[in-house]
């Protein structure tokens, strides 16, 4: 990830007198980097074993479940979610009054995961 990327986030969290060494900056880049690859490769994996050629979001997903990134499955569920419904408009979405559907990952235990649908309102 661009380091410019990496300090446009970083300044949105921290308070406006912080100060970050450049050797911050660039740690965090590391980081960042390694993390997207790490989830990438894995989801990659996946897709090898199943033939496909295509990453979807329900890859990235069960790469993050594998890998035991278990917590920011349901906060990214959430954010895919509402992006999706401000992107897409009324178009494609759920009948007006019912609780929009989205996709959660499911361990199943043993290595097993699953992804199922469920309302939005039940996260």
């Amino acid at each position: 990830m661009p380091i410019a990327n990496v300090i446009r986030i970083m300044r949105k969290i921290l308070p406006s007198h912080a100060k970050m060494s450049k050797n911050a900056k660039e740690t965090i880049q590391e980081c960042v980097s390694e993390y997207i690859s790490f989830i990438t490769g894995e989801a990659n994996e996946r897709c090898q074993r199943e033939q496909r050629k295509t990453i979807t979001v329900e890859d990235v997903l069960w790469a993050m479940s594998k890998l035991g990134f278990d917590n920011y499955i349901e906060p990214l569920t959430v954010y895919l979610h509402r992006y999706r419904e401000l992107d897409s408009g009324d178009r494609g979405g759920s009948i007006k009054g019912e609780p929009p559907l989205v996709k959660q990952v499911v361990d199943g235990g043993a290595g097993s995961v699953s992804i199922k649908s469920v309302n939005a309102e039940d996260l």
